[in-house]
């Protein structure tokens, strides 16, 4: 099958996890058979990228200045359809896949002009990460409606997220289907970037990781509100934060409580580095309060490290509790603290549930599996069931 993919983001231009779940989507699809052109956002000419023996070709579509973001989505939607039509004449795709609201304008312009079928996926909602406040919250929220309604098919990537889309676009149940996030494991079985643990701790140390954009959103004051109790029961632990954002702000959070020799902001680490700090990591904590998939989870027990994480959205899907890692309640620093307590206490135990998580992403979660699925939807999207 002949695919267009629309994607604000895709590598080396990367912000979030988008960019990384459909690079690794469109590798497991080639290999599955089918021929992937990704349109995105760049100035770059357009390449064929060969990973593999198989190949993806990635159009870039430069976009001059905007005001704010969604003027920006509007006029890179403007410059997507012109760049789809012109591909269409050569390439006659079967099919868009759209990801995030960002691109619904591309996609919808494309179907409106080439008759092509939607696949729409969802990688969260602005009243999930923000809340609907103001006009401009609602306008987000109106057109990742607008992506619902005109899909064929809406793909979510976690079963709770999938209630949520439920609840706030309506759409037919016939066209709303959970396909999660993978794994792509291989990255985890002899990184060829290394972290070495004494850059930042003492062999008799405990290292807890924290990966993620550091946000709100994903519980950065609750981990840092939590470090006092762990520190009284394990004060030989260090707290290492990975990932952009607000630093300076979470930096002054932990110098109020006197713990800055016990936290190291690394800032956006290379994605290259990142399996070999999993591995380094004696526990990964991901205490979001809002997480549609939870990658993180399954991303630390690729690594063999066990996860504690908020029982909340994906991450009731991603960690097993007492199996692949614990589970803490949302929000609270008390239950943050008793869980990652519970995980330094015994090393065996440690050893025993990130040994688990890796077996359950080797089953469960590998973008093969993944992208199987995911061709099911496209098949019914053209009709071909």
């Amino acid at each position: 099958m002949k695919v267009l993919m629309t994607t604000w983001e895709f590598p080396p231009n990367k912000i979030g996890g988008i960019a990384s779940h459909c690079e690794d989507l469109s590798k497991a699809l080639a290999r599955r058979g089918h021929e992937l052109h990704v349109l995105t956002y760049g100035d770059k000419r357009d390449t064929t990228r060969p990973f593999e023996e198989y190949e993806i070709t990635v159009h870039h579509v430069p976009v001059g200045y905007a005001p704010d973001t969604i003027s920006w989505s509007m006029a890179l939607g403007r410059a997507m359809e012109k760049k789809a039509i012109e591909l269409q004449k050569e390439e006659k795709f079967e099919l868009v896949h759209a990801h995030d609201w960002m691109t619904v304008p591309a996609a919808v312009g494309i179907k409106k002009t080439t008759k092509l079928p939607i696949v729409f996926t969802l990688h969260s909602t602005e009243d999930g990460r923000s809340g609907i406040h103001d006009k401009y919250t609602k306008m987000i929220n109106d057109l990742e409606w607008y992506g619902t309604y005109e899909a064929t098919e809406i793909i979510t990537v976690g079963k709770d997220f999938s209630d949520e889309v439920k609840r706030l676009f309506s759409p037919p149940d016939e066209k709303l289907h959970y396909i999660p996030n993978g794994v792509d494991i291989t990255r985890f079985e002899n990184p060829k970037f290394f972290v070495d643990r004494k850059n930042y701790l003492g062999d008799w140390e405990k290292l807890v990781l924290f990966v993620g954009r550091l946000s709100h959103q994903k519980g950065v004051n609750f981990l840092i509100d939590a470090m006092p109790k762990v520190l009284e029961q394990h004060p030989d632990s260090k707290f290492i934060f990975t990932g952009s954002g607000a630093l300076d702000y979470y930096r002054g959070l932990v110098n109020g409580k006197g713990l800055a020799h016990k936290a190291y902001f690394t800032g956006f680490l290379d994605e290259k580095l990142l399996p070999s700090m999993y591995q380094a990591a004696d526990l990964v904590v991901a205490p979001s309060i809002y997480e549609p998939f939870g990658i993180v989870a399954l991303e630390a027990n690729a690594a063999r490290t066990p996860v504690v994480g908020s029982y909340t959205g994906g991450l009731k899907e991603t960690i097993v509790h007492e199996w692949s890692g614990l589970h803490h309640y949302n929000a609270n620093p008390k239950s943050i603290a008793d869980q990652i307590n519970r995980s330094l206490d015994d090393e065996s135990w440690r050893h025993w549930m990130g040994d688990n998580g890796r077996k359950r992403v080797e089953k469960d979660f590998t973008w093969t599996k993944i992208a199987n699925w995911t061709s099911g939807v496209y098949g019914k999207a053209i009709g071909l069931w």
